[in-house]
């Protein structure tokens, strides 16, 4: 059976996590990371039950996250990037994902 691969945004925002689902805009929070991912699994598995439930899939699937929330992704796995070049052998180390758009 395939995963669906979705991407989430977790932040500190004073004393708790914020936790978002970027491709459903589904959010949470927690008091730590780990909290705040599995209240967000939690969450997106109670919206994807209720969306595929009542048949609205084509109206809520995907329901992307504000711009802003993607950016502050991107910028994230910027970094990420950024930091793991050194430790990799390049002729080794690369893996892509796919995702292919056509109208």
């Amino acid at each position: 059976m395939q995963k669906l691969l979705l991407h989430n945004l977790i932040e500190k925002e004073g004393d708790i996590y914020s936790a978002i689902c970027l491709e459903l805009n589904v959010a949470s929070q927690g008091e730590t990371v780990a909290e705040a991912k599995k209240n967000l699994q939690e969450a997106v598995e109670l919206y994807l039950e209720d969306v595929i439930e009542s048949g609205d899939e084509q109206d809520f699937i995907p329901r992307p996250a504000p711009m802003e929330e993607w950016i502050k992704f991107f910028e994230a796995e910027a970094k990420s990037i950024i930091s793991k070049l050194s430790a990799i052998d390049i002729s080794e180390g690369i893996q892509f994902e796919e995702t292919v758009y056509a109208k």
